[in-house]
């Protein structure tokens, strides 16, 4: 016996009232213009049990039919799928993500721009194409989060891959994430342009030697001759900056070279900011011939500033960065810097957990142009 479970009335005058067998899915429908029309009505309530009855198969079959997996006739699955589409079933996207195995990497990045990150942004959206994953993008800016509120929004996502960029979140944030996200095993975790330092081994590591990237700039321009050096670009509690620091450092260290530290220039993140520490630097004295900038941004600043001095690169002072950006060889004095693997550790970050490895340190590579020559005599 039916059981009324629906009535509408429309502003045309057309009621409608849809009556449902209990516990299965035979309705009918009846149209106030007198006619009668038999067969079922559409619902959001409908699940495959249903589409099962009205086509005469199995619930197996149906699911078959519906994911385009093998197992039954082309006669079954259209079929079932024309007995779907009368019903209007629309499957429950949740409720099938939960039973499918993850199928998606999420990067994780403070924002979304260019810069210096873009071609390692870019790499990982690809390498997920090529592995046939879904790639989605999360940004922490202006979220205004917390951690377990961030942790949970990510595990929502049920990604085979979680891939964290340096800078998109502090280490406190990260720590409360990787707990939450061992308690997923069928989930990845990849911090990416990081090194290691504390990190457990459940996260994986794609990182480039910052420190040994320094070093190899600062020897070479120790080869030319150069003895008296500034670095531009000292930031206290980054990773990145402060291996770099270290590798330049190192080098006049290991080169018997006297430094003192005190005079080098602090970085900020804001570019305004940073220019100015170096324009202050510049007030107090230059007693160098050699200016290494912590970044190429950072070099270019420093080039901008000389310039407005009346001082001219190379000739009075040598200049070097690091990152290789693009616009580096595009410069009014092409720039010495030190290119950085990008877009590789953008794809190994996807490659990585894949394959079962841990940990990669991709090597970098010196690039010499037109900012730095011998020092005058």
């Amino acid at each position: 016996m039916s059981k009324p479970v629906t009535h509408t009335t429309r502003g045309n005058g057309r009621r409608i009232v849809a009556d449902q067998i209990q516990g299965g899915s035979s309705q009918h429908q009846t149209i106030d213009n007198g006619k009668s029309k038999s067969g079922p009505a559409k619902t959001g309530n409908l699940n495959i049990r249903d589409i099962a009855k009205a086509a005469g198969v199995s619930v197996a079959s149906v699911s078959r039919a519906l994911n385009g997996q093998p197992g039954i006739s082309e006669a079954t699955r259209e079929r079932v799928q024309a007995v779907a589409k009368e019903l209007g079933y629309v499957p429950n996207v949740h409720a099938k993500a939960l039973t499918t195995p993850p199928n998606a990497v999420t990067l994780v990045a403070s924002g979304i721009s260019g810069g210096t990150y873009a071609d390692m942004m870019a790499a990982v959206d690809e390498e997920a194409y090529r592995q046939h994953l879904n790639f989605r993008l999360f940004s922490t800016r202006f979220k205004g989060m917390s951690g377990d509120e961030m942790a949970s929004q990510l595990l929502a996502q049920r990604s085979r891959i979680v891939v964290v960029m340096e800078g998109s979140m502090s280490d406190d944030t990260f720590s409360g994430i990787i707990d939450q996200f061992d308690q997923q095993p069928d989930t990845s975790l990849v911090a990416l342009a990081r090194p290691r330092l504390d990190l457990p081994e459940s996260v994986a590591v794609v990182d480039y030697d910052n420190e040994a990237g320094m070093r190899e700039l600062t020897n070479y321009m120790i080869s030319l001759g150069h003895r008296r050096f500034l670095f531009v670009g000292v930031r206290e509690g980054e990773p990145v900056f402060t291996a770099r620091y270290q590798g330049f450092l190192g080098a006049l260290a290991d080169a018997g070279i006297p430094h003192d530290p005190s005079r080098d220039v602090a970085y900020s993140r804001n570019r305004v900011e940073s220019a100015g520490n170096f324009r202050t630097a510049c007030r107090a004295g230059l007693d160098c011939t050699a200016i290494v900038g912590v970044t190429d941004e950072v070099a270019l600043d420093v080039i901008l500033t000389l310039k407005k001095m009346g001082k001219r690169v190379p000739y009075d002072y040598s200049v070097a960065g690091f990152d290789d950006m693009p616009y580096a060889e595009g410069l009014i004095v092409p720039l010495t810097t030190v290119r950085a693997p990008f877009a590789e550790m953008g794809e190994m970050a996807v490659k990585l957990p894949l394959a079962g490895e841990r940990d990669i340190i991709l090597p970098t590579q010196l690039v010499v142009r037109e900012s730095v020559m011998p020092p005058r005599a």
